[in-house]
C-alpha cells in the first residue's frame, strides 16, 4: 500500500508513470496498514499465542513491524475445514490470507495449476483442482513448493509443527527473473 499523489493504492498493480509522487511512509498509510492487519487477523483464527507458527510467521512479524499488539475487531471465526488427505501435507483454510503464493508457484515455477481461489468474501478458500480433495488431485506432483512459500502455515508437512519445518526458498530468485524478464503478463 502506498500514496500515489495523494490517494491511497495498492503498489502491487499500480504501473510507475512520469511525474508520479509516491510516498511509502505516511502517517496515514501507517495507520491503514496497521487496520488491514487487524482485519485480516480478525477474518480468520489468527490467535498468535496459540498457533504452531508463533515466532516463525511472516503475518505475525509484519503486525510486529506495524506496532499491532491487539485487535479491535471481532473475530469472524469461520468453521473452515482441514485437508490433510494428501499423503505429506495439510492445508488448514483456518490460517489461510489468500495470498495466492500457492497458487502462483503452483502455476508460474511448477506449472502443475493445481491450486485455485473458489468463493467470495469471509468464506473464499484455496482449493484444489476445481475442489477436490488434495489427496485425490491429479494435477499435483508433490514438490512441495506451494508449503514453502505460504506465509502462515495454512500449508504445512504432516507430522511436523511449521515451525520445525525447514523453508527452503532456493527457487524465488528464478521467479523473480521471470518478473524482470516480463515472462508472465499478469
Amino acid at each position: 500500500m502506498v500514496e500515489v499523489n495523494g490517494r491511497l493504492t495498492a503498489s502491487c498493480v499500480t504501473k510507475a508513470s512520469e511525474g508520479m509522487h509516491v510516498n511509502t511512509h505516511t502517517e496515514k498509510l501507517i495507520k491503514y496498514r496497521k487496520m488491514l492487519m487487524e482485519l485480516m487477523f480478525a477474518e480468520r483464527n489468527h490467535i498468535c499465542a496459540i498457533c504452531v507458527m508463533n515466532g516463525h510467521c511472516e503475518l505475525q512479524a509484519m503486525a510486529a513491524h506495524l506496532g499491532m499488539d491487539s485487535v479491535r475487531y471481532d473475530y469472524l471465526n469461520p468453521d473452515l475445514p482441514m485437508d490433510a488427505s494428501h499423503k505429506r501435507y495439510v492445508l488448514d483454510h483456518n490460517r489461510c490470507i489468500l495470498c495466492t503464493r500457492c497458487v502462483r508457484v503452483c502455476n508460474e515455477v511448477e506449472g502443475a495449476h493445481t491450486w485455485d481461489v473458489m468463493g467470495r468474501g469471509i468464506v473464499s478458500q484455496i482449493v484444489a483442482d476445481l475442489n477436490f480433495a488434495w489427496g485425490n488431485s491429479p494435477s499435483c506432483t508433490s514438490c512441495g513448493k506451494c508449503v514453502q512459500v505460504c506465509p502462515t502455515g495454512a500449508l504445512f508437512e504432516q507430522g511436523m509443527t511449521v515451525a520445525e519445518m525447514e523453508k527452503k526458498h532456493d527457487f524465488l530468485p528464478w521467479i523473480l527473473g521471470g518478473r524482470e524478464k516480463h515472462e508472465w503478463n499478469w
